[in-house]
């Protein structure tokens, strides 16, 4: 690692309070460091060069600036809280769990389903908690019964919700009926593993929502206000909940320092991903223990959740002992923070459903089959996932359970399709959505908010239609690079999502959707079959079976022009008079709006004796019809058949024609090569 690298570097506060450590924040980013991590207000965590680091300390606000682990004999001059974060900061220096890290390696790469391996809990923006209750208050309102009776508790062993689940393809149909009756694939993927978290009891009731409530489902739970970007500053409240009794569920010190640092690097290398690395998180640590006796079997949550929120504890603020607590304990942090959102992570050796889920602003992971067979070591990566989820990512693995079946269900604040859905995506691409990777596909990050503008390009299904030169997305007056890294974008009937990152463009400056290639390198040209864009959220473009070719003189097309006075089409037409060496084979070049072209169709010989030549030209970037004023064309230097003369030059601008004379009839030879006109 050179000395201009980033590293993770740990600042404690001088002066520690929340608004200092907030100003602290942004004199850090000021020096272009990537702010990861607030903990409380004594310190922050983030990604800086030596020089940054150094610079950092020169503003004479922090009392340290830790690279590496803090000595035994330092750790004495702390007090309690800066203790409790270094003490944290040191776990990632320790040689158990760098081995810890080290191990895990083995399984990255695998499916979250895989052999003997538990996948995470299918994901719903329908929170169960927050669905349910809302059932109650509408059944109790209307005099209706849409479920009918939950399930009773077995006393002291939590909810039992878990009969044997529908299979593979009894999910997908169960699926595909929601979609007939509501008439609505995304709504009824999350019905669908809404169903799958309650149960069989469930099932009938969610295939007659009277439609009254359904608007009010997609209020609650889908409208923009309800979605979350991953942008920003987000209060994370972590709540490990063990047992006060002897023998009861709990971790050892160790143990939970690991699990805790494995929670940390998650959301750490969610950051780094971040397009611009403004993405941190503001942290509250609780460590709650419950005179609660351990459940049997497959409890869910809230005979140990509830109990805990109780003993949470946060500025001051108590909570009550319901679900209702932690909202509460969300928004208190929220608002305490200045933060976008707020989430709660509980982490517990108690018997539970599930060994990780994501619902309604909070995650919890469960020590169940050993983290669902993935083992402490990939807690990190478990958690990327959730938290990616109370971002609007969708579920991309397909098997057991509750397989994805659709990549046309859309998610996030932008609505974004799930192209990378295992069941249908060509080709599939490694994502944390998928397994134990650590990578985010185009389609993930466009769900969880890293988007402005979003592409997706589909490439014909037939020999050589695929390639590998470069291709960009042109707006106009701004064009991006269509890139995936490490990826092989662009092979026969691949179709690929591109979240392009672009905060300062307004819809008025998306004038066109034009795709353009490189010149053609080794493979040739590129058949594009299908090209559709997205505007924060809006489908602005969608136009499918263009099956053109992008190759030799003709690599652009364009479509969906909103602004005709921006030059999106340009084809020039010239003539050659039809007299005795009117012809030539010298190079030719057109100017226009202080732009030039030179006029070549591959493979023909053009310039011929009494020949009209078409040219359709890549106009570029910002060219504006009211640029062009005039037209000029020149001929190279005589090569070895003299002149050339000219007869004529028609141009077409956006289907219309600008120009148009047939009798200029001037030959361009010797040192009088050029002819131009006003246009």
């Amino acid at each position: 690692m050179s000395k201009q690298d980033k590293r993770p570097y740990l600042f404690l506060m001088q002066h520690p309070s929340f608004e200092a450590r907030r100003a602290a924040a942004e004199q850090l980013r000021e020096l272009s460091m990537t702010v990861v991590a607030h903990y409380g207000s004594h310190a922050i965590e983030a990604l800086a060069t030596d020089d940054q680091a150094e610079a950092a300390s020169r503003l004479g606000i922090f009392s340290a600036r830790l690279k590496g682990a803090m000595g035994r004999e330092h750790l004495e001059k702390l007090d309690p809280d800066q203790l409790a974060v270094v003490q944290q900061w040191n776990t990632r220096f320790t040689g158990k769990y760098r081995k810890l890290t080290r191990d895990a390696r083995a399984d990255i790469g695998k499916p979250w389903n895989g052999d003997g391996k538990q996948e995470p809990l299918p994901y719903s923006a329908i929170g169960p908690e927050d669905f349910l209750r809302l059932v109650a208050d509408y059944e109790k309102r209307t005099g209706e019964t849409v479920l009918g009776p939950e399930p009773r508790a077995t006393r002291g062993k939590g909810k039992q919700r878990h009969p044997k689940p529908m299979s593979p393809k009894e999910f997908a149909d169960f699926e595909r009926r929601l979609a007939e009756i509501y008439g609505d694939r995304t709504l009824a993927y999350h019905l669908a593993r809404l169903a799958f978290r309650l149960g069989p009891w469930s099932y009938d009731g969610l295939l007659r929502i009277p439609k009254d409530l359904i608007a009010e489902i997609l209020r609650l739970f889908f409208l923009e206000a309800a979605c979350w970007r991953m942008t920003g500053e987000m209060s994370v409240g972590i709540v490990f909940v063990e047992s006060s009794a002897s023998g009861g569920p709990k971790f050892g010190t160790a143990e939970r320092n690991e699990i805790c640092q494995e929670i940390l690097d998650g959301h750490s290398w969610l950051t780094s991903q971040h397009p611009t690395g403004n993405l941190s998180w503001v942290y509250d640590f609780q460590f709650v223990k419950i005179g609660v006796a351990n459940g049997s079997g497959d409890p869910d949550e809230p005979y140990w959740r509830d109990p805990a929120m109780g003993e949470v504890s946060y500025n001051g603020q108590t909570f009550s002992a319901d679900w209702s607590g932690v909202g509460d304990y969300r928004e208190a942090m929220r608002i305490r923070n200045f933060s976008a959102h707020a989430m709660v992570i509980f982490v517990t050796p108690y018997a539970n459903s599930w060994h990780a889920y994501a619902s309604n602003g909070r995650v919890t992971l469960a020590n169940k089959n050993n983290w669902g067979g993935w083992g402490r070591g990939t807690i990190d990566a478990i958690t990327a996932h959730e938290t990616s989820h109370l971002f609007g990512s969708a579920d991309e693995y397909t098997g057991s359970g509750t397989p994805c079946s659709s990549c046309e269900t859309t998610h996030g604040c932008d609505n974004i399709p799930n192209g990378n859905c295992g069941a249908c995506s060509h080709p599939h691409q490694d994502c944390i959505m998928d397994g134990n990777s650590r990578r985010l596909c185009g389609y993930t990050r466009g769900q969880i908010g890293w988007s402005h503008i979003f592409v997706e390009t589909t490439t014909a299904d037939e020999l050589w239609a695929g390639t590998d030169d470069d291709v960009w997305l042109d707006i106009g007056d701004r064009d991006f690079v269509l890139d995936t890294p490490d990826h092989d974008d662009r092979e026969r009937n691949a179709r690929e999502g591109y979240a392009l990152w672009a905060p300062t463009v307004q819809r008025s400056d998306i004038k066109r959707i034009l795709i353009r290639k490189s010149p053609d390198g080794f493979a040739g040209g590129w058949k594009l079959n299908r090209v559709r864009t997205w505007y924060r959220g809006s489908l602005i473009c969608d136009v499918d079976r263009i099956n053109t070719w992008l190759e030799d003189d003709h690599r652009v097309w364009v479509g969906c022009i909103s602004d005709r006075a921006i030059v999106s089409r340009l084809r020039v037409e010239i003539s050659t008079a039809n007299v005795m060496w009117a012809g030539t084979d010298d190079d030719v070049t057109l100017t226009l709006g202080g732009r030039s072209w030179n006029l070549d169709n591959e493979d023909h010989d053009d310039f011929e004796r009494g020949n009209t030549d078409t040219f359709d030209l890549d106009p570029g970037l910002g060219l504006h019809e009211s640029d062009i004023h005039s037209v000029r064309i020149h001929k190279s230097s005589d090569g070895i058949a003299g002149g050339w003369k000219l007869k004529g030059v028609r141009i077409v601008v956006n289907g219309h024609e600008i120009y148009n004379k047939q009798s200029i009839n001037k030959w361009l030879e010797d040192n009088d090569r050029t002819w131009t006109d006003t246009i």
